[in-house]
């Protein structure tokens, strides 16, 4: 999530970048309107030539994330397409560049474009055997991919991940407790294997939000790679078994991760080596939640409106959750 003061609505903003773009003018206000703001700031709308084809300009501020960053999400996705993985697809500007770094009068940000996938969010979808086993099984597709990308050396990786949390967590000043939890962790870290099987770029945030299913075709899409880092495939895994009380329709959690990693592992090997390290996963999880909860909130702004001050309620409440789990 990007810091408070960049998750307010900025019109002018968007309609500066979307001169980037062929837009449909007449149904720009509405489609705007649309916007949502969390890791990046998105705006909907509709090309001039083809108004059924609804995209998302996707704004982030340099200060937040790098452009070489961008770059190499978006190289990694049209890779992926050319893979015959189903994932978003870049849109290019007038120029044909697929992303841009812009300087406008409300500060630097990169700019690049997507089209919407068919299909609905897992989110909204009624989390069936076949939708769970499903989430698995496109999660180990885009794994098994993985292992034969050729550009690794472009992402952070797990050790960058780790400094950032460091700097945040000493620039926060945070309980004792969170201290020795990332210290154990990085130990702990610093003895788990590491092997093309085993590691490579991951997508970091394969969770409901981000994969579509499209009942019609009866396939499933992919969104958002632009936190993918270098890390254990385990992670993925991790944090999409966590998430999946957001997608099944009753309390039978235990059986629904069955389902989900029989779906993965049609695609590619799971090891018991891996399944030993879910639970550390989940510690780094927490710590990375945690340090970035503390960046989000780093800068209060002025005149909050009333659901930012209740964004920052639950916030709160979760950094005291995540200082639980690691007592």
């Amino acid at each position: 999530m990007l810091k408070l003061k960049y998750l307010y609505e900025n019109y002018d903003l968007a309609r500066t970048c979307l001169a980037f773009y062929e837009y449909d003018e007449e149904s720009l206000d509405e489609m705007l309107s649309y916007f949502r703001i969390s890791s990046n700031a998105i705006y909907p709308f509709r090309l001039k030539n083809d108004v059924n084809q609804v995209c998302f300009l996707r704004l982030s501020p340099s200060e937040e994330k790098k452009f070489m960053n961008v770059v190499s999400e978006i190289d990694l996705i049209k890779w992926l397409n050319e893979k015959g993985f189903p994932a978003m697809k870049p849109v290019a500007m007038k120029t044909g560049e697929f992303v841009k770094e812009v300087h406008t009068e409300w500060g630097k940000y990169n700019v690049s474009c997507f089209a919407r996938v068919s299909g609905d969010s897992l989110e909204d979808t009624k989390g069936t055997p076949y939708i769970v086993r499903g989430y698995g099984q496109i999660l180990g597709k885009l794994h098994s991919l993985m292992k034969e990308y050729p550009s690794t050396e472009k992402y952070r990786n797990y050790n960058d991940l780790l400094n950032e949390i460091g700097d945040r967590l000493k620039e926060y000043d945070v309980p004792e407790m969170v201290r020795a939890e990332y210290r154990a962790v990085c130990s702990e870290l610093e003895h788990l294997p590491i092997s093309p099987l085993n590691y490579g770029v991951i997508h970091y945030d394969f969770e409901p939000d981000n994969v579509f299913y499209d009942a019609t075709d009866s396939i499933f899409n992919v969104i958002d790679f632009d936190d993918a880092i270098c890390c254990w495939y385990a992670l993925d895994i991790v944090r999409a078994l966590d998430a999946l009380d957001d997608v099944i329709e009753d309390d039978n959690v235990d059986n629904a991760e069955c389902i989900f990693l029989e779906g993965y592992q049609s695609e590619t090997d799971l090891t018991d080596e891996q399944k030993h390290s879910f639970l550390l996963m989940r510690r780094l999880v927490r710590l990375q939640e945690y340090a970035t909860i503390l960046h989000v909130l780093s800068e209060p702004v002025d005149e909050m409106p009333d659901w930012m001050n209740e964004l920052i309620k639950k916030l709160k409440h979760k950094v005291k959750y995540l200082e639980n789990t690691m007592k």
